[in-house]
């Protein structure tokens, strides 16, 4: 990610969307005690190795203030697509975290958008709901949750000896799918511009889309890339006079886990990928292809492939360092050529205290230099908030919306064979 980076940023947003108006200094007082208490401030990192360092001490705060007019909701969009597009310091001592405020009619929507390189989802989550909870109620005396005070290692484990052969074989299969995948459009330009929208679902269409997948003996991830890679059969209809005819699509996971128990509750990024990969033919089956996910996710899960990211990564940062800018722009076309990716992240369970609530929840992650888009997927209270990013340069805003609409139709089973 550090080195993405220095392309691009590369950068995550949450919002919380709160049923009662917040108080920006009361915000940003919270804030400034929540992080100073975590440790959480004055930022270090050294690009060479990545080592990092939080200098640790009292901060002063003051969030973005933005008001939401008649539309409080596509203002935070907005504002979440600049924050993605908007670079931390990344030399020198700097704060890895920006705040915003987002003011509605009685309600208000709270915004944070972080350097992706210091945490994960889970780990911004309940950052959030500690500043939440202190401008709510009171600011606390100490950390109601303890684990955001330990920033150690984000090494993500390898699994151990035993298992390496199994893995190894998961990779050598993975890289032989990988030859076989149409590769993405190239990006004809040295720029990572990131354009981004969000979509949420109401209560029962997402039900829906669980029942979908609970119907196909799948998980929700399961069914979100097979309908990726369904999605996007218009988009690649050159495929078929190609060599490579094969489409793979990515995914992100949480790998907390596989830690050490005394660990699973740092704040850090400890996360792990895989991919999927199917011929999808033109008439291909929306339930051949999830019967299809599914058996490469229980391999998947059951050998920890997702583990093996680590090396590839390594591999990967070294040879995308020793590339020309206008060879990196394509790299990982060629190197990693999925078609899209899905991060999901549940964050039910969201109480800040009696006096609010936290109503909806929204994400955006960047696409970085290695995919044409992404989609986060984030579920709260019975619904599930998508948002999409992309690189206009790659992949044009009307291609990435025919997928867009494609996806959700198929998910919620309103068009099986859209």
């Amino acid at each position: 990610m550090l080195q993405w980076s220095g392309l691009h940023p590369y950068n995550a947003v949450h919002v919380a969307r709160v049923s009662s108006p917040l108080e920006p200094s009361r915000l940003g007082e919270a804030i400034g005690r929540v992080v100073s208490l975590a440790g959480l401030t004055n930022y270090r990192v050294t690009k060479d190795g990545g080592r990092y360092h939080y200098g640790g001490g009292p901060i002063e705060v003051d969030p973005c203030i933005l008001d939401g007019g008649e539309d409080p909701v596509s203002v935070v969009h907005r504002e979440m697509e600049r924050q993605l597009n908007e670079p931390f310091p990344q030399t020198g001592v700097f704060q890895p975290f920006r705040w915003f405020l987002v003011q509605g009619e009685n309600e208000s929507f709270a915004g944070l958008a972080y350097f992706h390189m210091v945490a994960d989802a889970e780990s911004i989550g309940r950052l959030f709901r500690e500043v939440l909870t202190a401008a709510i109620d009171e600011l606390p005396q100490v950390l109601g949750d303890t684990g955001l005070a330990r920033q150690r290692s984000s090494r993500v484990p390898w699994g151990g000896l035993t298992s390496l052969p199994r893995r190894a074989r998961g990779a050598f299969r993975k890289f032989q799918r990988m030859r076989q995948s149409f590769r993405s459009p190239d990006c004809p330009v040295n720029r990572f511009d990131n354009e981004w929208f969000g979509l949420s679902l109401d209560v029962r269409d997402s039900a829906a889309a669980l029942e979908l997948a609970r119907k196909h003996g799948a998980t929700a991830n399961d069914l979100f890339l097979a309908a990726l890679l369904k999605a996007v059969i218009p988009a690649t209809s050159w495929r078929f006079e190609k060599a490579r005819q094969h489409l793979s699509a990515g995914c992100v996971v949480n790998v907390r886990r596989d830690l050490p128990e005394s660990r699973r509750g740092d704040f850090g990024l400890f996360l792990g990928t895989f991919s999927v990969t199917h011929p999808v033919p033109v008439d291909v089956k929306l339930e051949d292809l999830i019967k299809s996910i599914c058996e490469q996710t229980r391999e998947v899960k059951r050998d920890r492939l997702y583990l093996a990211s680590k090396f590839e990564f390594r591999l990967n940062r070294f040879l995308f360092a020793n590339q020309p800018l206008e060879k990196q722009r394509n790299f990982y076309r060629k190197a990693y050529p999925v078609w899209g990716s899905l991060t999901n992240f549940k964050m039910d369970g969201f109480q800040i205290g009696e006096k609010a609530e936290v109503t909806e929840y929204y994400r955006a992650v960047s696409a970085g230099p290695a995919l044409p888009f992404v989609i986060g997927v984030t579920g709260y209270r019975g619904r599930l908030h998508f948002g999409f990013t992309y690189r206009p340069d790659v992949i044009r805003g009307e291609t990435l919306r025919g997928i867009v609409d494609r996806f959700i139709l198929l998910i919620t089973g309103k068009e099986q064979e859209a």
